[in-house]
C-alpha cells in the first residue's frame, strides 16, 4: 500500500496528533468561557459550582479521540481524502465518546464535578465536532493536492462499468497517470463478446448486473462508471446498484455533463464524484433542521416587507393577495403552494396550452415572459423572485424545502418519463440545481432539467444545499429569475 511504511506511519501519527490538539483546543475554549467572570458569577447565583477537575476530565477525553476515530475508519486514506464523507463518522465518534462520558459522570461520586461537567459535556460535543470537521476538511484538501500523505502510493483496486470508448479512454489514463493511484482495474460490460477478454490488459469479468459480486470478489476500493451508450434511466439504475456496495462511486458520462458544470467541487480528475449513503442519510435530518431554523428566520425578516408587498398588490390590481395552486410534492402527493399574485385574474387555459406545447417540444417551462396578464408590480416581483416568499410557509409546514426540485403541476406529469419521477424522492424546493443552472442556459431542455432534479434527489447533501443557496443569492439580487 505504501512506498515507505515509515513515512506512511509518520504521516498518520501526525494526523492523530493534529486530531488530539484540535479536540484539546475545543476543551480550552470551553474552559476559557466557563472560567470567565461573568459566567462564574452567573453559576454561583444558579448554584452550579465549577471545579477545575472538569477541565482535566475532558482533556483526558480529548486524548482518547483517536480510539473512536479509528473505530470509525477515520484513519483510512480514502476516508481522509473525502471531506464530506468524514463528517458523519466524526459525529458518530463524538456521539459514542459522549455516551461513555455520560455513563462515567453518572457514576462519579464527586457530585460537584458531575454537575459542573454536564454543561461542559454539551460544549465538548458540539464545539469538538465543528472544529474537527473544519480541521479534517483542510487536511482533505491538502491530501487531494498531494501536500499531505504525499509519500503514500495508493494501490487501489477499482471496478469500471463500461468497456466501450469511454472505458478505454479511462483505462489509458490509469496506465499513464500514476497520480490516480489505481493498481488494478476490472471491467464489467453487457457486450457478451467482450466478457472474458481484456481491455488494455485489464480483464472484463462480466455483465453490469454483477456489480456487487465483482466488487466483493476483487476487493474493490472504488467504482467508476464510464458509459455513454446507455439510456438515462438505465444509467440511474446502474448508479443505484453501485451505491449498494457502499463504495465511492465516480461517473464519466455525457448524460451528466450538465451536472458536472454545476458540481465542480465534486469533480475529481474529470469524474463526477457521488456522495456516499453515509453522507446522505444524516443529511436528511440536518436538511430539515436547516429548513426550520432558516425558514423561521426568513419568515420573520420578510414579514414587514411582505406586508408592504401585499398592500402594493391589493392597491394596484383586483383580486386576492396570495395565489394558490396545487402542486405535486414528495412521493407524488399534492399540496397547496403559496405565491404572491403577479397576474390579473383570468382564465389559465392559454397559459396551460403554451406550457404544454413547450413540454411537447422538450423545452422546460419556466416563468412565461411577456405574458400580458402580468401586472406592473408582478413583473418586478417575478424579476427578483419576491413572489416566491410565501412559500416559506410551505417550508415551515414540511411540504417544501429551501432546496429541491421545483414542484410541478399535475398536468405536467403526463410528459414525464418513468425516470423523471425519481425527482419525487425528496421535498420540492424554493430553489434547486436547475434554477441556478438553467437561468444561465437558453432553451434548457426538459431532459437536462430532469437530470439535474433527479441527480439532486438521489445525491443531495447539506453541503450541496448550502452551495445552491449561495449561488441563488446573486441570481435573485441581479434579477435573473426565470423560475
Amino acid at each position: 500500500m505504501t512506498e515507505s511504511g515509515k513515512s506512511f506511519s509518520l504521516s498518520k501519527v501526525l494526523l492523530l496528533v493534529i486530531d488530539v490538539l484540535t479536540a484539546l483546543l475545543a476543551v480550552q475554549i470551553i474552559f476559557a468561557f466557563r472560567t470567565s467572570e461573568t459566567v462564574i458569577a452567573f453559576s454561583r447565583k444558579a448554584g452550579a459550582l465549577y471545579k477545575t477537575e472538569a477541565f482535566i476530565f475532558y482533556a483526558i477525553a480529548a486524548l482518547s479521540i483517536p480510539i473512536f476515530f479509528r473505530l470509525n475508519n477515520l484513519y483510512k486514506y480514502r476516508v481522509i481524502a473525502a471531506a464530506t464523507d468524514q463528517i458523519p463518522q466524526i459525529i458518530k465518534s463524538y456521539f459514542t465518546l459522549g455516551m461513555v462520558l455520560l455513563v462515567l459522570l453518572f457514576f462519579l461520586q464527586d457530585r460537584v464535578l458531575a454537575t459542573s461537567a454536564r454543561g461542559f459535556w454539551l460544549g465538548f460535543e458540539i464545539l469538538g465536532i465543528v472544529l474537527v470537521s473544519i480541521e479534517r476538511a483542510i487536511i482533505a484538501a491538502l491530501v487531494r493536492r498531494r501536500k499531505f500523505l504525499r509519500d503514500e502510493v495508493v494501490a487501489k483496486k477499482v471496478v469500471i462499468i463500461g468497456a466501450g470508448h469511454a472505458g478505454e479512454s479511462f483505462a489509458l489514463r490509469i496506465l499513464n497517470d500514476p497520480e490516480l493511484g489505481i493498481e488494478k482495474a476490472y471491467f464489467l460490460d453487457d457486450d457478451e463478446t467482450k466478457i472474458g477478454t481484456s481491455l488494455l490488459s485489464f480483464p472484463i469479468l462480466g455483465r453490469t448486473n454483477e456489480i456487487m459480486r465483482a466488487a466483493i470478489d476483487v476487493g474493490a476500493d472504488e467504482i467508476y462508471i464510464t458509459i455513454n451508450a446507455i439510456t438515462r434511466e438505465r444509467l440511474l439504475e446502474v448508479i443505484e446498484e453501485c451505491k449498494k456496495t457502499k463504495l465511492p462511486v465516480k461517473v464519466f458520462s455525457r448524460h451528466f455533463r450538465i451536472v458536472q458544470g454545476e458540481m465542480e467541487g465534486s469533480v475529481l480528475s474529470g469524474a463526477l464524484e457521488l456522495p456516499s449513503q453515509m453522507t446522505i442519510q444524516p443529511g436528511l435530518v440536518a436538511k430539515r433542521i436547516v429548513d426550520v431554523i432558516a425558514g423561521t428566520i426568513a419568515f420573520l425578516v420578510a414579514l414587514i416587507p411582505g406586508v408592504l408587498v401585499a398592500l402594493a398588490i391589493k392597491l394596484t390590481s383586483r383580486g386576492p393577495v396570495l395565489y394558490t395552486s396545487y402542486r405535486i410534492g414528495k412521493g407524488g402527493k399534492p399540496f397547496k403552494m403559496f405565491k404572491f399574485r403577479t397576474m390579473r385574474l383570468n382564465d389559465e387555459t392559454e397559459h396551460r396550452e403554451i406550457a404544454e406545447q413547450r413540454l411537447k417540444e422538450g423545452v422546460h417551462m419556466g416563468k412565461p415572459e411577456n405574458d400580458p396578464r402580468i401586472t406592473p408590480i408582478g413583473r418586478f416581483l417575478r424579476k427578483y423572485s419576491i413572489d416566491e416568499f410565501p412559500q416559506i410557509l410551505n417550508v415551515l409546514r414540511g411540504e417544501m424545502s429551501l432546496v429541491g426540485p421545483r414542484p410541478c403541476l399535475d398536468y405536467e406529469l403526463q410528459y414525464f418519463e418513468d425516470w423523471h419521477k425519481r425527482r419525487f424522492l425528496v421535498l420540492p424546493g424554493l430553489t434547486g440545481l436547475w434554477q441556478v443552472t438553467g437561468r444561465q442556459i437558453d432553451g434548457l431542455s426538459l431532459h437536462d432539467a430532469m437530470i439535474l432534479d433527479v441527480f439532486y434527489a438521489e445525491n443531495f447533501t447539506i453541503w450541496l444545499d448550502i452551495k445552491i443557496l449561495l449561488k441563488t443569492i446573486p441570481v435573485v439580487l441581479f434579477g435573473k429569475s426565470k423560475v
